[in-house]
């Protein structure tokens, strides 16, 4: 079961690089003066979600060892708490209004594709996939 962790875990930063290079190619193209005006840079918006979404991981993991009838409600909780830790850290960026449109939808999208991932490996360990 470690060993898979570790796994998941080392592909979720080759996904994170991935999607970090994307997206910069993204706004390369799109709109290059964009990432200059962003309150966080792009690296830092994807190292915070990584973290978080192996921090998470880590801890679903332990308690699916631990006691496996709570695996959900632990989902919940480190959810909530991430949602709290996101809310935090784009204050500065929702403070900008609509100035920082783009910077709140990047944000915004961030945030949803690592929940997916996130919800995506807590099915896993619930129907003893991982």
């Amino acid at each position: 079961m470690k060993n898979n962790y570790i796994r998941t875990v080392f592909g979720l930063a080759l996904l994170t690089g991935l999607l970090l290079l994307l997206n910069t190619l993204f706004y390369r193209f799109t709109d290059p003066a964009a990432p200059d005006t962003f309150v966080y840079s792009l690296a830092v918006v994807y190292c915070f979600f990584y973290l978080l979404a192996g921090v998470i991981m880590g801890v679903l993991n332990f308690i699916n060892k631990k006691n496996k009838e709570q695996l959900g409600y632990a989902f919940l909780l480190l959810t909530g708490a991430k949602m709290a830790l996101s809310y935090f850290l784009a204050r500065p960026i929702i403070s900008l209004g609509e100035a920082a449109t783009t910077e709140k939808v990047n944000f915004f999208i961030i945030f949803i594709i690592y929940l997916v991932i996130e919800s995506y490996y807590t099915a896993r360990l619930l129907n003893n996939k991982q």
